[in-house]
Formats: C-alpha cells, sequence, structure tokens
C-alpha cells in the first residue's frame, strides 16, 4: 500500500448533482486548519481554480460501492487532497481498487516496482483502457504526455488497436458500450458484424465466444500492460466460472485443459478449440443473461 487517506469532507450526491452551494455548505463545517488545506488547492499545480465547485470535481474520488454487475457506482465523492496530488498516466504503477473506494477511507497501491524518485502515476479513469490516445485526450481533456501516448507511430497504432479491440470484445460479452448505451450509429462503429452485433445485445453469445472473448480481452490487456494484480483477481473468477459452465464432454475437457495452463496466452490458444462449438448450456445462459440483465435495469435503470 502506497497511501490510506480519508477525506477532507464527503458529499453524499452524485458527481452531476453536485453544486457550488453543495461545496460551500461543506467547506463552512471544516475547521479553520482544514479550510487552510483546501484554499491550498491549485488548477495543474499554479492556477486558482475559477469556483469551489470546481476545486472539488477535480480533487475529489467516487466513494461508492459496485453495483451487481461489478460497476462502480456513481455515489459519495470525498475530497483527497493527497491523492488528487498524483499525476494521470495510461500505463500507471500505482492503483485504486474499485472495491476500496466503497469504504470510509481511499486507499491506493503500486501495480509495478517502483524506483526510488520514480513519479507515483494512476490511471484517471479505469475506461481508459479501452480506449485510443486520441479517444483518451479527448476524454481527459488534456494531451497526456505519458510513455504510452508517446510511443512512436507503429507502436502507437498497435497501442491503438489492442485498446479498440479490447472495447469490442466487451462489448460483445455485455451488449453495451463504455456508456452503458448499445452502439449507435458511427462511421467507426465496434462491431461491423449486424447479426453478432445483435447477439451480443440479446445476450445470444454462446458460451464457447464467451469465453475466448474473455481469455483473448485478458491476453491483450496483459500485452498493454495494464494486467496488475487487483485487475486479474476481479477477472479470474468470471473466466473460471464460464469455464465450469459446459456441458457437452468435449466442451468440458478442452475448458478444463485450458484453464489448467500457466499463462493467459497459454489458455487462450487451447480455448481457440472451442471456436464454433455449442453448448447444451447455450440457451439457458442467454436467458439467465437476460433475466439479469432485467433486474439490473430495474434496480439500477441501467
Amino acid at each position: 500500500m502506497i497511501l490510506s487517506e480519508d477525506p477532507l469532507f464527503v458529499i453524499r450526491k452524485p458527481h452531476a448533482d453536485i453544486t457550488e452551494e453543495d461545496v460551500v455548505r461543506a467547506f463552512t463545517k471544516l475547521p479553520a486548519s482544514q479550510k487552510a488545506v483546501f484554499a491550498l488547492l491549485r488548477d495543474n499545480a499554479f492556477d486558482e481554480f475559477r469556483s469551489m465547485e470546481y476545486a472539488f470535481a477535480e480533487n475529489s474520488f467516487n466513494m461508492a460501492g459496485e453495483d451487481a454487475g461489478g460497476h462502480q457506482l456513481d455515489g459519495p465523492r470525498g475530497l483527497f487532497v493527497l491523492q488528487s496530488r498524483f499525476n494521470h498516466s495510461c500505463a500507471p504503477n500505482s492503483k485504486i481498487p474499485i472495491g476500496s473506494t466503497g469504504a470510509a477511507s481511499l486507499q491506493c497501491f503500486a501495480t509495478k516496482a517502483i524506483e526510488t524518485g520514480q513519479e507515483i502515476t494512476f490511471c484517471y479513469q479505469s475506461d481508459l483502457q479501452c480506449m485510443t490516445r486520441e479517444e483518451r485526450h479527448r476524454e481527459l481533456r488534456f494531451t497526456c504526455s505519458c510513455e504510452v501516448c508517446q510511443l512512436e507511430p507503429t507502436l502507437q497504432r498497435l497501442s491503438d488497436m489492442r485498446r479498440r479491440l479490447i472495447r469490442g470484445l466487451q462489448y460483445l460479452q455485455h451488449g453495451k458500450d463504455l456508456n452503458g448505451k448499445k452502439q449507435e450509429a458511427s462511421e467507426r462503429p465496434l462491431i461491423t458484424d449486424r447479426r453478432l452485433r445483435i447477439a451480443a445485445e440479446t445476450c445470444n453469445i454462446p458460451l464457447s465466444s464467451r469465453l475466448i472473448y474473455s481469455l483473448l480481452s485478458i491476453v491483450l490487456i496483459e500485452q498493454e500492460g495494464l494486467l496488475d494484480s487487483f485487475l486479474a483477481e476481479r477477472l479470474s473468477p468470471g473466466v473460471m466460472a464460464a469455464a465450469s459452465m459446459f456441458q457437452n464432454e468435449y466442451n468440458a475437457r478442452v475448458a478444463t485443459l485450458a484453464m489448467a495452463q500457466g499463462t493467459w496466452l497459454r489458455r487462450l490458444c487451447v480455448a481457440f478449440h472451442l471456436y464454433g462449438q455449442s453448448d447444451t448450456v447455450d440457451l439457458a445462459l442467454a436467458e439467465a443473461l437476460r433475466y439479469r440483465e432485467n433486474i439490473l435495469e430495474t434496480v439500477w435503470g441501467t
């Protein structure tokens, strides 16, 4: 662990609903010493913030937990003075696990070996791992100068292709894009095959394909240098569960053999033997996933 920090104050509203009045109200309740700390916050280290609400927005973190699908909820936000000083990187060496933000404090962990004097960085948004450099800069609203964003042109194209493919594979598994919505008309659609897109959006992707998509996503994430122990711990149970669901003897045998391999790449190579294979469980799985999506839409409105 690098840092465990309590918030200066918390506003128990989703990010989009927080107003200047909310921040002023929370600020006035602080003791003088903490008001002085808040007053020291600067925009990009030098400029004063144009409003207290903007200062809060740029230095706060989501403190909500996760929904039933494992996605972070948009809930209360806390102002963290120390953690907000860490800069962004698209290939960070630290991480704030999603699960940790459901607690009263915020915890940051190293995900790589950090040398003495090396800057500690983290990724501002987990969705950025599925975006190209241009998309990331547009989302961040600044030009990132991390090592991934300064690759030479050939390697940059390769990185962009991997991240775009990760996003497409996630769409095939969940039937939704990063914004939680179905794909709309675009000059650069994620899924160009209409039948495949509809199968994803109606939860009709067969189990064999789901397993392959999951493993391929993990391999690509690993190749991008983003597969830290926290992410691997989050993704592994879902992959293992999918591999254990096959009912046809051949499929089950291949899936078991794939999961017995020592690396994600070797698991993927073995799992490719399932490509195009149907399974007895496919229909029941599709029905269960559609039921789950209906429940999530009813409860969370997503």
